[in-house]
């Protein structure tokens, strides 16, 4: 299978707070990509520029590592036949947007909570999901349950905690997708839900895709999040630049000099080196999805396609709800 080759590709790890949002871009320069070394994500502008890639071609692909679609049951409580029609309906000034201060305020309608418990409150997971009218599982898309070594996700709604999914999808959602459909002078898809990676890279600026950090962890052969690393060690993320480095020379990416000595060095002494890390191993796993050739690797679900979307690189027999058709 013939392997698509868009002119640009970019990862953010897109932090809630500005100063942690590191992206990674490569253009296709002759037979290979070349490869530079993570920038903060600029707070303001189109973004295509934002993300590094604004002054190349059309087709653009860049991957975000946040929730990008909703659980099934969630979207039939919200009439969401397709995700990125529903999104683009959406009222950037409705309640939707607003996390729920209280557990009385959550609903289908204003889902993100909560603000924050200032006392023990037992239970409250569980009056939260009946606000919903969900159960736990029904919180969750089929990509975000656990397999292998990999753990289930926090449900995307909920904000708090420092593994709290919602955090990270209100603020994708409301800083990263809203504004670049909003765009007058550019046009953005986001797969799977606005058609096959191909066409879509044909006939857009750019399209959006979700990403798991973890997931190219798996693609790229390294140990990070195995027992005895941390991606906030430099000790840990300097042990991978030998693998990374090969992977870039098996598959005709090249970093430019500020890269490769970013990698060697683990990305430096601050535990925040993290942030750029998962941005070039993010880059690196987009790259090595593309490289099996063909469409990326979807289940045959509508579900998965029209309404809860798919991490860019999960293999489909890695779908963790059961019995999905």
């Amino acid at each position: 299978m013939e392997m698509l080759r868009p002119g640009s590709i970019a990862h953010a790890d897109w932090g809630v707070s500005g100063a942690k949002r590191a992206v990674a871009a490569a253009e296709f320069e002759g037979d290979r990509y070349l490869a530079h070394a993570p920038q903060v994500v600029a707070s303001e502008g189109p973004l295509v520029e934002r993300m590094g890639v604004g002054s190349t071609a059309r087709g653009a692909l860049l991957g975000f590592d946040f929730p990008i679609g909703l659980p099934q049951a969630f979207g039939s409580r919200v009439d969401c036949s397709v995700f990125s029609d529903w999104f683009r309906g959406l009222d950037p000034a409705s309640e939707f947007f607003q996390v729920a201060k209280t557990v009385e305020d959550a609903s289908v309608a204003r889902p993100f909570f909560p603000v924050n418990i200032r006392t023990k409150s037992p239970g409250i997971k569980e009056r939260w999901r009946s606000a919903l009218g969900l159960t736990k599982e029904e919180l969750f898309r089929a990509c975000e349950f656990g397999h292998g070594d990999r753990r289930t996700a926090s449900e995307m709604f909920w904000t708090l905690g420092p593994a709290a999914v919602g955090k990270a999808t209100l603020n994708g959602w409301s800083t990263a997708i809203r504004p670049a459909l909003s765009e007058t002078h550019r046009s953005y898809a986001i797969w799977p839900f606005d058609g096959t990676l191909a066409d879509l890279l044909a006939a857009n600026d750019a399209v959006i895709v979700e990403t798991y950090p973890a997931e190219a962890y798996g693609l790229l052969g390294l140990r990070m999040g195995s027992p005895g690393t941390s991606k906030t060690s430099q000790a840990s993320r300097r042990a991978e630049a030998p693998r990374l480095l090969q992977w870039c020379a098996e598959h005709h990416v090249e970093p430019d000099q500020q890269l490769q000595q970013e990698i060697e060095d683990g990305f430096g002494p601050s535990k925040g080196g993290e942030d750029p890390f998962d941005a070039v191993a993010g880059l690196f796993g987009m790259m090595a999805t593309l490289s099996l050739g063909g469409e990326p690797p979807l289940p045959a679900d509508d579900a998965v396609r029209d309404i809860e979307g798919w991490m860019f690189g999960r293999r489909p027999d890695q779908e963790g709800r059961k019995g999905a058709k």
